[in-house]
C-alpha cells in the first residue's frame, strides 16, 4: 500500500491503531535479534496497539534456529512464507516449506529451524493470541505490566525497510511426516500441536466467495482462527465486522482490495490488513485483475458465528466437515 495513507500503521498512533485498525506489511517492522541467526521482527504487537492478536515476522537465516518455547496463555498459529524449514513439537524434527501452517496449542512445546545447507533464509508468520506479554517482558519492552513506550518509539524511528521477496512461492504439499494433522488426528492436535497446510480446510461461502477454515475450532484451536480467502477476479468479500474478534489479514498472493473503517485502500503481496473488534473491513479482487488474489486472516477469539453459518457448530457442538483442497476447493 503507499505508505503515505492515513491508514500505514506508521501514520496513525498507538490509540488510533488500537480501535481504527491499520494496514502492516512483513518488510516494516522493529528486528529482535534472537541469537543463533534468527530475527523476530515485531510487526503488529501491543507496543504499538493491537491486543488480542501479535503478529510477527520469523527469519531464519541458513543454520538458523528459533529455540524450543510455548506459551502458558497462547496459541500460535504460524504460516510459512518463504523457503524450506523444520519444525519440532519434541519428537523430532520434520520437513516443512512455504504454503504450510503450524499450530503450538496452549503449553506446546515447539521450534523452528532452517537448514544449514540452504541457499535461501525460511520465513515464517506468526500469529499469537493472546498477545505473548511474558516475551515482551524477556526482552526488556514491557516492565512490570507497562510497556516501555519511550524505548519502543525509538526502535520505531530507527526501523529500516527491509527487502524480503513478496512474491507468492506458497504450494500445496504432503510434509509434517508423523505431525500432519490429517495423519496426527485433531483430537491429539488440540494437545500436542500439529502441521497444515494453507490450500486444505473446511469450506464456507457465506461472505460472497470461497473461504476455507485452516486452524480453528473445528481442528482444536480455541485462542484463533485462520482462514484462507479465495478471491476470483471481480469477486469481493463483503465488508463486515466481528463483535468481539480482532482480525489481521495477510495477503499473501495477488493484488487486489482491503477495506478497513469505511472504505477500500489497494492492497498487494506482503500487506496486513488489521482490524479490531466492531471495525468493519473486507478483502476483494478487481475484475480487472489477471489473477485471483489469496488472503488468509487470523482471528482471536475464534469467529463462532461463521462456523455457524456453515453448519459446523451445531447446538453448541462441532461437527463433521469436509477437507477443500486446491485452489477452488475441489
Amino acid at each position: 500500500m503507499d505508505k503515505h495513507d492515513p491508514a500505514h500503521w506508521y501514520n496513525r498512533t498507538r490509540e488510533e491503531i488500537r480501535t481504527r485498525g491499520a494496514i502492516f506489511n512483513i518488510n516494516e517492522g522493529i528486528d529482535i535479534d534472537n541469537g543463533n541467526k534468527c530475527i523476530t521482527r515485531l510487526i503488529g504487537w501491543p507496543g504499538i496497539g493491537t491486543r488480542m492478536v501479535s503478529f510477527h515476522l520469523l527469519i531464519h537465516k541458513p543454520g538458523g534456529a528459533y529455540a524450543m518455547h510455548s506459551h502458558p496463555i497462547s496459541e500460535e498459529s504460524v504460516t510459512c512464507i518463504r523457503g524450506k524449514g523444520e519444525v519440532n513439537f519434541g519428537s523430532g524434527w520434520e520437513k516443512i516449506e512455504a504454503g504450510n501452517l503450524i499450530f503450538a496449542p496452549i503449553g506446546s512445546a515447539h521450534a523452528t529451524r532452517n537448514d544449514p545447507s540452504s541457499k535461501e533464509d525460511f520465513v515464517i508468520l506468526s500469529y499469537v493470541c493472546p498477545s505473548p506479554l511474558e516475551w515482551y517482558q524477556e526482552i526488556g519492552l514491557m516492565v512490570k505490566g507497562e510497556f516501555n513506550t519511550n524505548q519502543i518509539d525509538l526502535l520505531m524511528l530507527n526501523t529500516l525497510t527491509d527487502t524480503i521477496p513478496t512474491k507468492c512461492v506458497m504450494k500445496e504439499n504432503e510434509l509434517g511426516g508423523a505431525e500432519r494433522a490429517e495423519v496426527k488426528g485433531y483430537a491429539e492436535v488440540a494437545k500436542s500441536g500439529g502441521v497444515f497446510n494453507m490450500y486444505r480446510g473446511a469450506p464456507f461461502r457465506g461472505y460472497g466467495g470461497l473461504m476455507k477454515f485452516i486452524i480453528w475450532p473445528g481442528v482444536g484451536a480455541k485462542n484463533c482462527g485462520l482462514h484462507h480467502a479465495h478471491h476470483e477476479p471481480g469477486v469481493a468479500f463483503k465488508p463486515h465486522v466481528h463483535p468481539i474478534s480482532e482480525d489481521a489479514i495477510l495477503i499473501w498472493d495477488g493484488e487486489g482490495m482491503g477495506y478497513l473503517e469505511s472504505r477500500w485502500i489497494e492492497v498487494s503481496e506482503g500487506d496486513i490488513i488489521y482490524a479490531p473488534a466492531t471495525v468493519r473491513h473486507g478483502t476483494g479482487c478487481r475484475k480487472d485483475q489477471p489473477k485471483m488474489m489469496h488472503a488468509a486472516g487470523c482471528a482471536s477469539p475464534p469467529q463462532f458465528d461463521l462456523y455457524e453459518q456453515a453448519g459446523y457448530l451445531k447446538d453448541g457442538k462441532f461437527t463433521d466437515f469436509p477437507l477443500a483442497k486446491g485452489d477452488v476447493g475441489k
